[in-house]
């Protein structure tokens, strides 16, 4: 998708919604939602940046695609800290105030990502947070009209102004830092030698390690990456061998040692997928399944849409004929990659079907139409708690990654 396609569509979008905010304003809150210390479903967000929206036929809602992609470019973006405003948000050189004026992309973009920052619960915040927070929102509000950039830019306003804009990314990283990795698990070498010999230590009980490893597998951060990888290098340079891999493969999970190094691998995976890093995901998500091809994690599941999300569809398609295809992950699957190919096909169209056979909250959940609880941690088929399943595993996501895929889904058949 081409990004003057992106914009065009955008642009559209907002002039269909309650509060028509600007294209500047919205790229600015989107930069915004990536400081935020946690990830924000759209159903959030999107109420907060447009409003309600009032879309006059299908082929508008395919300006949802065009959104979705410019969110996915912020946040990678983000991740790679590629912060700079975008260029059109320059100070003049000469007259600050020239480019503060209510139309100017430079103050909306601003107050974009200002509305963002809004969305953060200051009480769960500890004092080095909140002091970067209120830095980087005194920086971005100086710059949201002429009389905000008097009252904080002072006697030398035009040097203030220029400096601040200057160092605009520095604040921004500093905030996102805080913010979202500043309670980072990291290990000092000390801190690694004195848990290796814990780790180690026969004589020490056994609940030690099942605390920590329970400790990591209920953080969803990409910090906890850094406690994973470690655990995992200590696992393989004692049990997981090459050795052992080469004469173990196949049956991982039924062996209670290696059940940790198993869990580990497929929390990896899944942090890793819910912050965009789809191919890294896949990946290790394969490998699991050969160590373990029963799949008694359910690896399955978010492998589907991985290769959905990352277009790999022959991929995909000789890996569902493994699988019961009665599944609801596997139907799901088999209609995108359909729908992907042929469009509304007649094949398309039995899946569709399928799938409202199969689970009568599927379409209406996936669509917006209902509403689930959070994911209960057993479900029954036919239960909203399996949508909910389905939707952990990145479902949603891998919707959206087929053009018009969700507007197919909702449409009703003559």
């Amino acid at each position: 998708m081409s990004p003057a396609k992106i914009r065009n569509d955008v642009i559209k979008l907002s002039a269909l919604s309650e509060k028509k905010p600007d294209y500047y304003f919205i790229q600015g809150y989107l930069m915004g939602l990536g400081a935020l210390p946690q990830i924000l479903p759209p159903s959030e967000w999107q109420p907060d940046l447009f409003g309600d929206i009032n879309f006059q036929g299908e082929a508008q809602f395919a300006y949802l695609n065009s959104l979705m992609a410019l969110y996915n470019q912020s946040m990678t973006k983000v991740m790679q800290e590629q912060l700079k405003m975008p260029a059109k948000c320059s100070l003049s050189k000469q007259d600050y105030r020239e480019s503060l004026k209510p139309t100017m992309p430079l103050p909306n973009y601003c107050k974009g990502v200002l509305q963002s920052l809004k969305q953060i619960d200051k009480r769960t915040l500890d004092n080095e947070q909140k002091c970067t927070l209120d830095n980087l929102s005194r920086v971005l509000t100086a710059f949201t009209s002429e009389k905000a950039a008097q009252k904080e830019f002072g006697e030398f306003a035009q040097y203030n102004a220029q400096e601040y804009k200057r160092n605009y990314s520095y604040f921004m990283s500093d905030a996102i830092f805080a913010l979202r990795f500043s309670n980072d698990l990291s290990f000092t070498d000390e801190d690694e030698a004195q848990f290796n010999d814990s780790f180690l230590n026969t004589d020490e009980e056994p609940d030690e390690f099942d605390e920590l490893l329970d400790c990591i597998l209920a953080d969803n951060e990409l910090k906890a990456l850094e406690p994973i990888k470690l655990l995992l290098e200590l696992i393989e340079g004692g049990l997981i061998t090459q050795q052992f891999i080469k004469e173990n493969t196949g049956h991982f999970w039924l062996m209670h040692e290696t059940r940790p190094y198993m869990l580990l691998r497929a929390h990896r995976a899944y942090i890793n997928a819910q912050h965009g890093y789809f191919q890294q995901a896949q990946t290790e998500l394969e490998e699991l399944l050969v160590l373990n091809p029963n799949d008694n994690q359910a690896n399955r599941f978010l492998l589907m849409n991985c290769f959905i999300i990352n277009k790999q569809w022959q991929k995909l398609n000789a890996f569902l004929k493994e699988f019961d295809s009665n599944e609801l992950h596997v139907i799901a699957s088999l209609a995108l990659s359909e729908f992907a190919k042929n469009g509304d096909s007649k094949l398309a169209h039995s899946y569709k079907k399928a799938l409202q056979n199969q689970n009568k909250h599927f379409t209406k959940i996936l669509t917006g139409q209902e509403k689930f609880k959070d994911q209960a941690p057993y479900y029954s088929p036919g239960s909203k708690e399996e949508v909910s399943v389905y939707l952990d595993s990145l479902g949603k996501q891998a919707w959206i990654s087929v053009p018009s895929s969700l507007f197919w889904l909702r449409k009703k058949e003559k």
